[in-house]
């Protein structure tokens, strides 16, 4: 939660115990009182900086390792945040493609077929760009996109 420095201040422990008392995220959750909002932005830290990327300027996260990378309509970041739970957040605005990757549901253009017999998704604003569609995945995809 919080910790202290010697010497301890007297108004300094008196904030820590304040924070220890509130209930964290995990402990929200067990309770069944999670916020019923997603956040708006999505912060990463970028050369010691931390920057505020708003949720409609992403177009999909893609993980790697214990990264995600955020790729935005101004270029991309890094953050630290498991995929999965990026899905519990924001499922009702992103679609899951692959086990790596999750897509903006409003910047999917279509899918194409691979040379390969793989399934892409082209993006709406980036039509260069392709992502691989995982097997598991690609029923719930292509019933998402013959719904547009």
């Amino acid at each position: 939660m919080d910790y202290l420095l010697k010497p301890v201040r007297r108004e300094r422990l008196a904030e820590a115990l304040a924070r220890a008392r509130r209930p964290n995220r995990a402990q929200l959750e067990a309770l069944g009182e999670t916020r019923s909002q997603a956040r708006s932005h999505i912060c990463a830290r970028v050369r010691g900086n931390l920057v505020l990327v708003p949720i409609e300027e992403v177009r999909y996260f893609q993980a790697d390792q214990k990264y995600v990378t955020v790729h935005h309509r101004g270029g991309e970041v890094l953050i630290e945040e498991p995929l999965k739970a990026l899905e519990a957040e924001f499922g009702d605005r992103f679609l899951r493609i692959h086990r790596s990757t999750l897509v903006a549901r409003d910047a999917i253009g279509g899918l194409e077929k691979g040379a390969d017999g793989r399934v892409l998704l082209r993006l709406r604003e980036e039509p260069d760009t392709r992502l691989e569609v995982s097997r598991r995945h690609a029923p719930e995809v292509r019933r998402f996109v013959r719904s547009l």
